[in-house]
């Protein structure tokens, strides 16, 4: 009996561990939003800094939530057929089709920050524009959609497609009413991963929007290099985490709890 109380409190003590060591930064730079240190010691301003946080932090935020969802939306459209093929069939070659599709995740975003800008400016016209942002972040982040959706489709029995071709439902019909529903989970995870990268990555953005495009992880860098960690930049950049932790269990409670089970209401 003794072994297993002890056996509670250790597995009990270890989640509480992995939780701080995951949660402390964030508490560090919360804790900083609210507080302000004086010669006397710290005190306490409670949302003062918060009320300081401009209009064009605000206007960032947005920016970059649409951005966010609109290279979700791109890199599943684009994802999804390219994780059907290399799921379903076999070919020559795939293996090193697919380590060049996944490819953009192992490199690193000043590599392909510089590359892009470099082709966005001399070839395309798309330095600065809003539709340069999206197509660099998509081209960037595409294989943290197509990895979910690769997994789910390989697990994926074909005896579903088979039974509502038999039963007479065509090709597209298929993909809607009984592949979509069925990988939920790779859907979920993709969205979410690629989502939350694209309004937290900074690197990549600031070699490629340009000063026309205000993004909220770029200004935030942006204040943080030029005044540190003061108490508005703290505000700043822990508005941006909750937003991000906001978002996503949002997302978690309408959207993901349709497809978390792999089937959709």
């Amino acid at each position: 009996m003794a072994f297993k109380y002890l056996w509670i409190i250790t597995k009990y003590l270890y989640l509480a561990l992995i939780i701080f060591l995951i949660l402390s930064p964030f508490i560090f730079i919360f804790y900083r939003s609210v507080t302000y240190r004086t010669y006397e010691g710290t005190a306490f301003v409670g949302l003062r800094f918060y009320e300081q946080i401009t209009q064009a932090y605000w206007r960032a935020l947005v920016n970059s939530l649409i951005v966010g969802l609109l290279v979700s939306v791109i890199d599943f459209i684009i994802a999804l057929p390219a994780a059907y093929v290399l799921a379903k069939y076999e070919f020559k070659f795939k293996k090193i089709l697919t380590a060049l599709l996944v490819a953009p995740m192992f490199t690193p975003d000043v590599v392909a920050g510089v590359g892009l800008a470099s082709t966005y400016i001399r070839h395309y016209g798309l330095y600065g524009t809003f539709i340069g942002t999206l197509l660099g972040l998509a081209s960037t982040s595409y294989p943290m959609m197509l990895l979910p959706l690769f997994a789910s489709l390989r697990t994926l029995d074909p005896i579903y497609e088979d039974a509502a071709k038999t039963l007479g439902a065509k090709p597209l019909q298929v993909l809607t009413k009984v592949v979509l529903p069925l990988i939920g989970p790779g859907i979920f995870s993709g969205f979410v991963l690629t989502f939350v990268w694209c309004i937290n990555n900074y690197l990549l953005p600031l070699f490629i929007t340009g000063p026309a495009i205000d993004l909220l992880a770029v200004k935030l860098y942006s204040d943080i290099r030029w005044w540190g960690l003061l108490g508005r930049v703290a505000a700043e950049a822990s508005a941006l985490q909750i937003a991000t932790f906001a978002i996503t269990l949002l997302y978690l409670k309408t959207v993901g709890r349709k497809y978390q089970g792999g089937f959709a209401l």
